[in-house]
């Protein structure tokens, strides 16, 4: 009402009169109509109708379309995301078999997975027949670019699939009602996924959702369930299958006007049920319908002076739920869309403009002048009675005029009463402050704010009192300084242990109540002494035996007796079960560590039952490299102890620097692989009874581009722990395979990790190599160390056999090094054995070491396995490996390793003047060139 009196104010005091009023309000009814299209709260407000009348008129799926979720219980039935592509071929031979329909997989399959799990996946589809829809999505190439691409499953699957459109369009506020029917894709019309479920011959336009169809009517099953087998053919028979995600953790959401969200997967089953329903909703250009209207409004007010309000009033709400009710049902049994908005704003302006003409503007204005004071002062009395905050109002000579009952209570003073009487001190001293300063600057508003404590009991109860002095103009001219002032009081005693709370937890890890990492090293900054890092050994064995909630017991006891050895210093848990504590600067390590570890000579009591655990220390000096910098050197101490064995260990930056370049080699084997830094050598394998060149073991080698070449032996390791291993052996297995396939004749032997054997799928990768390559499987070897077979023996010799079907020979490296025990070599799929090089180089100076390598000759003959003798490096050797009859030799009698151009040219080099070039070498112009 205040506003309305406002505006209508400022119409007379412009000189405006009923006759402007009433022009404004007929060009605002005809505009209206006009303009309403552009304005977003009048869009927002007809689709939150539209959306209201979908709720009010609910109906259900057709059941024809079936919804397989991935969801929660999918995910953890899996274990990983994204899954084996093979997981998606087991559910298509399900649907399959079970004779289910369309089958639209709404998953990206834009990108190529593994050899083997992609083309499981490719035969799944082949075998469908063609019945499975895989999703192709439209986007911008670049952000802020205009220009787009299409995303397409990867050839190998869409070969065998129909591609559709699974786009979803969004409107301009972010909400999704619509869908596409389809689009331009390889220059021939697609449809979208809705379209193709539906059955719908367009491949063009936009339709709108029916969203009065309950997602909850839509069959959905959970994934896992259609696998195992709960879910009976009779459920997906004859039915189309829709599958993708519904966990939230993978994020597949999008908004939409019911409900508030909904999954992308049941976006593309309620855009084809409304296909299929014949829903498709139409929406009807409402400008001339709504002009007619305010024109009909316009005439019949002017027609009806002698109405009274109250009729006027009944007959316009009766107007606009009529509207409503027909808006309702058009939507709900004739599938067509509209608005009311505009309607109802025609209706409010013309209750206006009947108002208008019925009552005097001036007399209007005036009487809403007078009851916007009246209102005022009501309010205010009221308010400062009732507010729950204190509130007083005060005159210039410190009277109080005006004051709450909760102000009374902790001022203790009431009306008419001095305010600098108070016996709340803080309260009138901050008073008397501010008036000296409005009386030094009186032409501006002053506020200060004061917190003060009282006591109620036992309990304390925090206050804080903003004071506000504002001048004004006295009746008495000569009064300079005149104000009135006002006091809110406001209880903050919630808010202050809120934010100690929030404090504390800040700073407090919410298991042991020790501070946090964070807190620990703000507390650590600027402090001298000793940093020490104390983990608990084996802690998720631990956990995995007695249970998560007996490892939370556990760290909380482990942090009670440290606080008993601690005094005064900084304590936390910084990290799982690690613990961080601070000694003085006098303390000695070796005493401080034996004080920590006697406390853990007891048993821990965990729900009654003793529990025996170990701890390892690392130790560090705070002061000169400061927090962050001495908690890590800590953390590299322990990191040292636990590498050694040791109880406890002090920072050494020597073996600093080492970790550090362990772990920036760990985060840039990736990249290396990526960059292509690795690299192969060759060294040479000769046949010791004629010189021949046989083949060439493949060295795996890393030029680091800021460390230069970095030897195996450093990087291997590595690899190996971070499971990157298996990504170099496939890339050095296809490598050398391509290199080799490019020489003359003679093998290549590749050695293979003991981690990629075990995880890898052995038989697949050789499969690929060899086939990538065009090299035959008699002349790729592979090498494995005796710690292949130390874990699964039947599983790694199932692995050994498959491999060697394909035709490519296994070879034992390294052995008398390792466990070397009889009782597996028998039993292992093998065609060469290499004796490892520190037999070979002592061989000739050492009688007992030649009697191992007569031993290991005289096995590997009773086996029937071809000899390698590693390290050759002099005549000596070479001679007494031929007395042995060893065939193939290695070393750097024959080669260093080098690349495979300089190998081959130099072979090709020896064999032209020994005059034994093998068929192989041709003669071209007086020299030898190597003929494929």
């Amino acid at each position: 009402m205040r506003a309305l009196a406002s505006a209508l104010r400022q119409i007379t005091s412009a000189g405006a009169g009923p006759i402007a009023l009433r022009a404004l309000l007929i060009a605002a009814m005809l505009a209206l109509p006009v303009v309403a299209s552009k304005i977003a709260a009048v869009t927002q407000l007809d689709d939150g109708l539209i959306a209201k009348r979908f709720e009010w008129a609910p109906r259900d799926a057709s059941g024809k379309i079936v919804f397989i979720a991935i969801d929660k219980r999918t995910l953890d039935a899996v274990g990983i995301w994204p899954w084996p592509r093979s997981q998606y071929g087991k559910l298509l031979e399900k649907l399959t078999a079970a004779n289910a329909a369309d089958i639209f997989l709404d998953i990206d399959f834009s990108t190529p997975s593994s050899p083997a799990e992609d083309g499981a996946l490719a035969a799944a589809l082949e075998k469908a027949g063609g019945g499975v829809l895989l999703p192709i999505f439209r986007q911008k190439v670049a952000a802020g670019s205009s220009e787009t691409e299409i995303s397409k499953p990867i050839a190998a699957l869409l070969a065998n699939a129909w591609p559709v459109f699974a786009n979803v369009p969004m409107d301009a506020d972010g909400i999704i009602r619509g869908f596409d029917l389809g689009n331009e894709f390889d220059g021939r019309s697609t449809q979208s996924a809705a379209a193709a479920l539906s059955g719908s011959p367009d491949t063009s336009g936009r339709r709108l959702i029916d969203f009065s169809i309950r997602q909850a009517s839509v069959p959905t099953y959970s994934l896992v369930d259609v696998l195992s087998g709960k879910v009976a053919d009779e459920q997906l028979e004859g039915r189309s299958i829709v599958v993708g995600a519904s966990a939230a953790e993978l994020k597949d959401i999008f908004p939409v006007p019911l409900e508030g969200s909904i999954v992308g997967p049941l976006l593309h089953v309620l855009a084809a049920e409304t296909l299929l329903q014949n829903r498709s909703l139409r929406q009807y250009d409402q400008e001339p319908i709504e002009l007619l209207v305010a024109a009909i409004l316009i005439v019949a007010i002017f027609s009806s002076r002698m109405a009274g309000m109250a009729k006027i009033s009944l007959l316009l709400l009766a107007m606009g739920l009529v509207g409503e009710a027909v808006a309702f049902c058009l939507q709900k049994d004739f599938a067509v869309v509209s608005g009311t908005t505009v309607f109802w704003m025609l209706l409010a302006l013309a209750w206006v403009l009947a108002l208008n003409e019925r009552i005097d503007l001036r007399q209007m204005m005036a009487t809403f002048a007078s009851i916007d004071a009246r209102n005022t002062r009501r309010l205010m009395r009221r308010i400062i009675a009732d507010s729950s905050d204190g509130i007083v109002a005060f005159t210039s000579d410190m009277k109080i005029a005006d004051i709450s009952v909760s102000a009374k209570a902790v001022l203790r003073l009431d009306a008419g009463a001095d305010l600098l009487t108070s016996p709340e001190r803080s309260v009138t001293e901050a008073v008397a402050s501010l008036m000296a300063r409005f009386d030094v600057d009186s032409g501006r508003i002053h506020t200060d704010v004061v917190e003060f404590v009282t006591y109620g009991g036992e309990d304390q109860i925090a206050y804080e009192a903003r004071i506000t002095l504002s001048p004004v103009e006295g009746h008495d001219p000569k009064a300079a300084h005149s104000f009135c002032g006002c006091i809110i009081i406001r209880d903050v005693t919630v808010q202050k242990r809120y934010q100690a709370k929030l404090k504390r937890m800040s700073e407090e890890d919410d298991l042991t109540g020790l501070l946090n990492r964070r807190e620990f090293l703000a507390r650590l900054e600027g402090r001298n002494g000793l940093v020490v890092v104390l983990e608990i050994e084996r802690f998720s064995d631990i956990c995995a035996a007695i249970g998560r909630d007996a490892g939370d017991t556990l760290l909380r006891a482990v942090g009670a007796r440290l606080g008993v050895c601690v005094l005064g210093g900084p304590l936390g848990r910084i990290d799982g079960a690690l613990f961080a504590v601070v000694t003085t600067e006098d303390d000695d390590p070796a005493l401080y560590a034996e004080r920590l570890l006697n406390l853990f000579d007891e048993p821990v009591a965990i729900d009654g039952t003793p529990l025996i655990i170990a701890v390892r220390l690392g130790f560090a000096h705070a002061g000169p490299l400061g927090a962050e910098g001495a908690l890590r050197a800590a953390e590299s101490a322990l990191d040292t102890a636990k590498k050694t064995s040791e109880a406890w260990a002090i920072y050494n930056p020597a073996i600093a620097l080492r970790q550090a370049r362990l772990r920036r080699l760990e985060a840039d084997i990736r990249a290396g692989l990526r960059d292509q830094q690795f690299f192969l050598l060759y060294q040479p394998q000769v046949d010791l009874s004629s010189g021949r060149f046989v083949g060439a073991e493949a060295l795996l080698r890393w030029r680091h581009p800021e460390l230069g070449v970095i030897s195996p032996a450093e990087f291997i390791p590595i690899a190996e722990s971070s499971g990157l291993i298996c990504d170099i052996g496939r890339w050095v297995l296809t490598e050398a395979c391509a290199e080799a396939s490019r020489w003359p004749f003679g093998t290549v032997s590749v050695n293979m990790s003991p981690v990629q054997f075990d995880r890898s799928d052995v038989e697949a990768e050789v499969r690929f190599a060899l086939s990538t390559s065009g090299l035959p499987p008699s002349r790729l070897c592979l090498e494995l160390t005796e710690s292949v077979f130390l874990g699964d023996r039947g599983r790694s010799i199932e692995k050994m056999a498959a491999a060697r079907a394909i035709g490519v020979s296994l070879a034992l490296d390294d052995f008398g090094t390792g466990y070397s025990s009889m009782s597996y070599l028998a039993d292992l799929p093998l065609d060469k054995l290499k004796i490892d090089q520190s037999f070979v180089r002592r061989m000739t100076g050492a009688q007992g070491v030649l009697e191992i390598v007569k031993a290991i000759v005289f096995l590997a003959r009773g086996l029937n396995l071809e000899i390698v003798a590693e390290g050759v490096e002099g005549e000596g050797e070479k001679a007494l490996l031929r007395q042995l009859e060893c065939q193939t030799g290695q070393g750097y009698l024959f080669g260093k390793p080098q690349l495979a151009s300089e190998m081959i040219a130099h072979f090709r080099l020896s064999m032209h003047v020994a005059g034994r070039a093998p068929r192989c070498f041709k003669k071209t112009g007086g020299a030898k060139s190597l003929i494929r």
